[in-house]
């Protein structure tokens, strides 16, 4: 066998090996994205109480001059109460584990679901309740006015 031949026969082998190393990574997470329904994720223990709303906490993921990404929690049948976000100019509301139902100021109350996101007006009066047995975990992004 010529070293050509060899070293292409290594590397492919390398490539295969590391695709079954990745397949088994992706099954990991998938194992665990089909459990995470059952828990919070995302480091629940660096969130703060949100004051007056027990079984809501919140913590500031990244804080920049045009946008603001939160996460929060909300325990089974804990209530976030109306409030809204003056700052914002635009705001995505996803909901990675849990169920709640979300009103938004001005209309029907909606069942909210683990992997829905939905678009609120920025600034709008919204609150959530957790309806569900287990963490709600939420991702809020939101969109600053330029100064």
């Amino acid at each position: 066998m010529t070293k050509e031949l060899e070293n292409s026969r290594l590397t492919a082998n390398r490539w295969l090996r590391s695709l079954r190393l990745q397949g088994i990574a992706l099954a990991c997470c998938a194992a665990a994205a089909s459990s995470a329904g059952a828990q919070a994720v995302g480091g629940a223990e660096g969130a703060k109480p949100v004051a007056g709303d027990p079984g809501i906490s919140s913590m500031v993921v990244t804080e920049a001059a045009d946008f603001r990404v939160l996460r929060d929690y909300a325990e089974p049948g804990a209530t976030r109460r109306m409030h809204k976000h003056a700052d914002a100019t635009w705001h995505v509301f996803t909901l990675v584990t849990g169920q709640l139902t979300l009103t938004v100021e001005g209309q029907p109350p909606m069942d909210v679901t683990s992997g829905q996101v939905v678009s609120l007006q920025g600034g709008v009066n919204h609150t959530f309740t957790n309806k569900g047995a287990v963490i709600a975990t939420i991702v809020e992004v939101f969109g600053k006015a330029k100064r």
